[in-house]
């Protein structure tokens, strides 16, 4: 602390010297000054300890050089005011000598004293300035730090959005092209006057075929793009999963003959949006049906322990282990050449994730595939996890 401000505590630094020197001469005087009334209780020669006091406090607060000087001044001083003869300068006997030493060895174990506790003191201030330091730069680094953190994750979360950008250009450029293609293809054909009735029927199932096509990437890149956003919040209400799965069925059109449903009888009801299980279902029905290889596509429903389990089993070539990590991913496609858009597996994930439940893959090379789809019984409403494609997406199939 800076002496100038608190002169009278001890700190790194003495106070000013020229204090020092009137604090010295005002102590002694004020000892010389207190012996006169305690003459009268005790004999003078024997009052000399009242001096030490001066001596004492002048070394302590600025050492042992102007602790020197009072005890030099308090033995001139007691010794001519208080020492007969009275007015003189002499050393009467060895007791007014004894007394000078006292003096002397008081300053100069004072003076030492304080000397060691200033050090301390100014040790003391040089650590907690050092640890005011080191806590400023570790607050700074902290700072550099949740900056750099921020950084990567914006920079993450670009990377991705540039991603699913790549991704949907890719998709429009081809998903999109294709079917518009056949439709202008068809429809130019359609006004030919050579063609017959029956290529005329073709053409017509064509275009509303390819434009059906074009209808569900249509509706895929807009689920999508609502669970990226978050903005597929479900609209819950009491819904029987046997009939959620044959609303998927029958929304998959022909490709429905394939599908076998095999559901439990007295199941609980679930408190989902139905709409959009429907459209997860319809999903992975779909893809088992694309990759089943003509075989039957077969769908168990039962309550195992505290929750609803449905599996939908194809007989396909199955997925190897480094692809079941990847097939929900958006726009993943299963192989060089995959089949569909690669965003149904994503929106089956999201919209099942956003209505309580959990989907994965269980699957052997060449012994098909058997997607899992669980639901807490009786729970779906308080267990939603909100809307997320996180971990979900791409698609095997459709």
């Amino acid at each position: 602390m800076n002496a100038s401000r608190a002169p009278l505590r001890l700190s790194g630094e003495p106070p000013p010297w020229w204090l020092g020197v009137l604090a010295s001469v005002a102590a002694v005087a004020a000892a010389t000054a207190l012996v006169y009334p305690l003459k009268t209780i005790a004999p003078a020669v024997s009052l000399g300890v009242v001096y030490i006091l001066a001596v004492l406090l002048v070394s302590t607060f600025w050492g042992l050089g102007l602790g020197l000087l009072t005890a030099v001044l308090s033995g001139l001083a007691f010794n001519w005011f208080h020492i007969p003869p009275v007015g003189h300068f002499t050393i009467a006997a060895d007791r007014d000598l004894v007394a000078f030493v006292v003096f002397a060895i008081v300053a100069i174990a004072g003076g030492t004293l304080a000397e060691l506790a200033r050090a301390r003191a100014t040790e003391a201030e040089r650590g907690r300035e050092e640890a005011a330091r080191a806590l400023a730069e570790l607050e700074e680094l902290t700072r550099e730090r949740d900056r750099m953190q921020a950084e990567a994750i914006e920079a993450a979360a670009l990377r991705r959005s540039d991603e699913l950008k790549t991704a949907l250009l890719r998709a429009v450029s081809h998903d999109l092209r294709t079917p518009l293609t056949a439709i202008i293809a068809a429809g130019a054909a359609l006004d030919s006057p050579s063609i017959t009735a029956e290529e005329r029927h073709e053409l017509s199932e064509g275009v509303v075929e390819e434009g059906g096509r074009l209808s569900r990437l249509v509706e895929n890149l807009l689920d999508v793009s609502r669970l990226e956003s978050g903005n597929a919040e479900p609209h819950r209400e009491e819904v029987a999963l046997a009939d959620l799965l044959e609303a998927a069925r029958r929304s998959i059109g022909p490709a429905g003959d394939a599908v076998r449903l095999a559901p439990d009888e007295d199941l609980p009801p679930l408190s989902a949006d139905p709409a959009q299980l429907e459209r997860a279902f319809a999903n992975l029905l779909e893809n088992g049906v694309v990759h089943g290889e003509g075989q039957p596509v077969v769908v168990r429903a039962r309550l195992v322990g505290s929750r609803l389990v449905v599996r939908v089993v194809d007989r396909g070539p199955g997925i190897s282990h480094a692809d079941r990590e990847r097939i929900f991913e958006p726009f993943y496609r299963l192989g060089s050449g995959g089949e569909g858009s690669g965003l149904g597996l994503a929106i089956a994930r999201g919209f099942i994730e956003a209505n309580g439940g959990e989907v994965d893959v269980e699957s052997l090379p060449g012994q098909g595939s058997s997607f899992v789809v669980s639901f807490p019984a009786g729970e779906a409403s308080e267990g939603g996890s909100g809307p997320a494609t996180n971990g979900a997406a791409g698609e095997r199939a459709s």
